[in-house]
Parts: structure tokens; C-alpha cells; sequence
């Protein structure tokens, strides 16, 4: 009987040892690839959160441009360097508070080209260079002379935005131990400011056309008596909202009278097909002709040729009864800011006289009712006005019988807001901040 070979034990050893090695080598590539799906994921979530911290870095500074902005189309006068520190001050703060790392800020024109600190393009052959662009928070803004841009032949235009290039070290689980703690996660965002004009149909020239129509800043509904009742609860973008037209009184949907002459309905009607509003600040006090339904046919017409179409809508957040002096409510700087009264004489804040002023932070864009919208039609709105004898659609449960219907499409809080067409200017121009890419 002849014996079993044995393997040396030198043999066994080794072939152990590589087994441990491969078992060692399989555990790490199967940790690379769960950090993939891991740490890959985290980093694709903090990528958004990086972007939209980029994006909000460059809307502050932005914001800060379009104040200068009004200020030089208004003709009044300005500083470049009290506007730089500002700018950076806005855009450091946002990126502070959304936890970016290593970002910079560079002056830009409404292309989103950035500008040399003379003003022209940080271009080498087409292509950005920004080791020569002006960065934001060294003392001044690029200095131009150009008025005319042409982003596609990247012909550059003033300074009128920001460009945030932002980065966050986002720490890893899992990747660590194959000798990666962090993944830098890099971003870009430019906004800037000019005149609005996205939101607006292009039938209606280079902006949307004002009417003299304002609702308040929060959700409005009329109480069991029909009078006018806020909620407290602001608009928001994107739903069909029943604006109730409830019975006359402060507080109520208002009709505006720009030229203050009590022309009454006839002229409401006159301004909603051709608008005449005058230069409009942000804040500011204006005139309310009308509240409530004024029960006419001919505005409801004149309001349905807008069926379909984005238009600016004034909203208010006071009111105030100038009394019998007829006293005109102060909405200069800093009386228009500064509380109670808000630039309303004592005693006439909130006042139920027939002289009534309402005090305008902001322009809505509104975008009316039409057969054609769905989301109209599922709320028996074929049509944006209702402001002709008693219509049903508008009772959401609060006995309304006429009313304004269609969503909120944005608000505007800064700038100027320009002359109506019958001005002398095709649509009204509206300051405002756009992110662009």
C-alpha cells in the first residue's frame, strides 16, 4: 500500500497568504464600490446645495447692482466704491451663510461676460480669462462706456452683474478609507440686472404692461358681509387664485387713478387699454380712485383683451385716509421706510375715509385666466375678469360675485417700475435681477 503524498507546509503557507490578499483586494474594491454609490451620491446632493448657494451668492450682489442701476437711469447721483463694498458685502454674507469654500466674485455685463476693470471683456480668443477680470471687493466697478452689448458676437456691455464661482470640501464616509477625506464640489452662477422682461409676452413691447388694478401682498377673501378680510397669508407662485373683488372699502382690491383726477370708471378703463402710469418707486403711495367692483362691462372687456397674458399688478400692504385736507402721504426716503405711519400724516394710517391712498412695496406679475389653460378651466375660469353683475365662479365659499383670476408668476421688490405706453415708451420698464446661468 503506497503512501499519500503530503504537500510541504511552506506550500500551504503561501497559498494561504494569497488568498488573504485576494480576500483583502476583493474587500477593497467592494468598499471602492459601495464609496461610489455612497460617497457619489452625497456629492451629487451637496452639488445642488453648492449650486444653489452659488446661485443666491450671486442674486445678493446682484440685487445691490440693481439698486445702482436705478439710481443711473434716474439720473442720480452714485459711488462706485460704497457700491463695490456693498456688493461684496451681500455676496460674502450669502456665501458665509450657504457654507461655500474658496469662491470668488467677478463684475459682469448683461451677456454674463466678465469685464476688465476698464470695462472690456476678460476675453483671450473667445474664451474667458479670468486672471484678468475684475473682481468684486477691490475698491471700485469696471468703468464702460458701451451702452449697446451683443452677447452672441460677445460684444460687451456695461457692468450690470456678478459671477460666483464657489467650492465646498464635501467629507467622504466610506472613501476614506482608501485614502480619499474629501471631494471638492465646484460651482458657477451669474445673475444680472436690467430690465424685466421674460415674464411678458412679446406682443406687448419691452415690458409688461401696468394696469391700475393693486391687490395686497397677502392672500385676500371677503367675510360673510362682503367686506375685504386679509389672511395673513402671502400669494404664492404657480396656483389659480379667485381674486374676490368684495364690497367697497380700504383694504379691498383698488382701482388706481394716476392722474388723481376722479375721472372714476371711465378712466380705470382708458388706463387699462392704453396704460398711463407714471415713473413708480418702490415703496411709494398712490392714489385709489375705486375699491371693491366697480360693476362694469366695459372694464371687464378691457381687462379680457389681457386673457391669456402676463401683466404688472401694484400690491400694497397699507393704507391711509389723507383726510379732509386732501394731504398727500410722503413716499420719500426716508419717510416712506420709516414706521408707523410709513410717510401717512398722523392719524390717517388704516383710515376709512373716501380718499384713500395705498402704500406699494411691490409689482406681481399675473398672468390672467384663459379658455385655453387647463388648470383655468378646471376652475370654471374660461375668461381672467369677472367684474360684470353677480358671477358664481367667483364664490370660493366667501359670496363673491366678481373677482380676478390667474397665477402669480413673480414679484418684484426693488427698482422702478417706468411711464405706460401712453408715456412715450413701448411698456413699461421694470428694474429687476435675473439668474442667467
Amino acid at each position: 500500500m503506497s503512501a499519500v503524498p503530503q504537500r510541504p507546509m511552506a506550500v500551504r503557507r503561501r497559498q494561504s497568504g494569497q488568498v488573504l490578499v485576494l480576500a483583502v483586494g476583493g474587500m477593497l474594491a467592494l468598499i471602492a464600490m459601495i464609496s461610489v454609490i455612497v460617497d457619489g451620491g452625497n456629492v451629487w446632493a451637496q452639488q445642488r446645495i453648492v449650486q444653489n448657494g452659488a446661485d443666491a451668492s450671486a442674486e445678493a450682489g446682484a440685487i445691490v447692482m440693481a439698486r445702482r442701476f436705478s439710481l443711473i437711469i434716474n439720473g442720480l447721483p452714485y459711488d462706485d466704491a460704497v457700491f463695490d463694498a456693498q456688493i461684496n458685502s451681500a455676496i460674502q454674507a450669502s456665501i458665509t451663510a450657504n457654507g461655500l469654500t474658496g469662491a470668488t466674485a467677478y463684475y459682469t455685463d448683461i451677456c454674463g461676460i466678465p469685464l476688465r476693470p476698464n470695462g472690456t471683456g476678460a476675453l483671450n480668443s473667445g474664451t474667458e480669462d479670468l486672471a484678468s477680470a475684475a473682481v468684486v471687493g477691490q475698491g471700485t466697478i469696471p468703468t464702460s462706456a458701451a451702452t449697446s452689448p451683443d452677447c452672441p458676437n460677445l460684444q460687451v456691455g456695461p457692468p450690470a452683474g456678478v459671477m460666483v464661482i464657489g467650492q465646498k470640501n464635501v467629507g467622504t464616509y466610506l472613501a476614506g478609507a482608501v485614502g480619499i477625506s474629501a471631494i471638492p464640489v465646484g460651482t458657477r452662477a451669474t445673475a444680472v440686472t436690467g430690465y424685466l422682461q421674460d415674464y411678458c409676452d412679446s406682443t406687448q413691447g419691452n415690458g409688461c404692461k401696468l394696469l391700475p388694478v393693486t391687490v395686497p401682498v397677502d392672500v385676500l377673501t371677503c367675510d360673510n358681509h362682503n367686506n375685504p378680510q386679509s389672511t395673513g397669508t402671502p400669494w404664492v407662485y404657480g396656483p389659480i387664485y379667485k381674486v374676490p373683488l368684495c364690497q367697497n372699502g380700504p383694504g379691498n382690491v383698488g382701482w388706481i387713478d394716476w392722474n388723481g383726477g376722479g375721472g372714476g370708471t371711465p378712466e380705470i378703463i382708458d388706463s387699462v387699454n392704453t396704460p398711463n402710469n407714471p415713473n413708480i418707486n418702490l415703496p411709494s403711495w398712490q392714489q385709489v380712485a375705486e375699491t371693491g367692483n366697480v360693476n362694469s362691462a366695459g372694464l371687464e372687456t378691457a381687462l379680457r383683451n389681457y386673457d391669456g397674458k402676463v401683466v404688472l399688478i401694484p400690491q400694497f400692504d397699507l393704507t391711509c385716509d389723507a383726510g379732509n385736507a386732501h394731504a398727500v402721504p410722503d413716499s420719500t426716503v426716508p419717510a416712506i421706510n420709516t414706521g408707523p405711519n410709513y410717510g401717512c400724516p398722523a392719524g390717517g394710517l388704516g383710515g376709512n375715509g373716501t380718499n384713500q391712498w395705498y402704500r406699494m412695496p411691490s409689482f406681481a406679475f399675473f398672468q390672467f385666466c384663459t379658455i385655453t389653460d387647463p388648470a383655468c378651466v378646471a376652475v370654471g375660469a374660461t375668461h381672467g375678469a369677472y367684474t360684470n353683475g353677480t358671477n358664481t365662479v367667483c364664490d370660493s365659499g366667501n359670496g363673491a360675485t366678481s373677482c380676478l383670476i390667474g397665477r402669480f408668476v413673480d414679484v418684484i421688490a426693488s427698482g422702478t417700475v417706468g411711464p405706460g405706453v401712453g408715456g412715450g415708451i413701448a411698456g413699461n420698464k421694470t428694474v429687476g435681477v435675473q439668474l442667467i446661468k
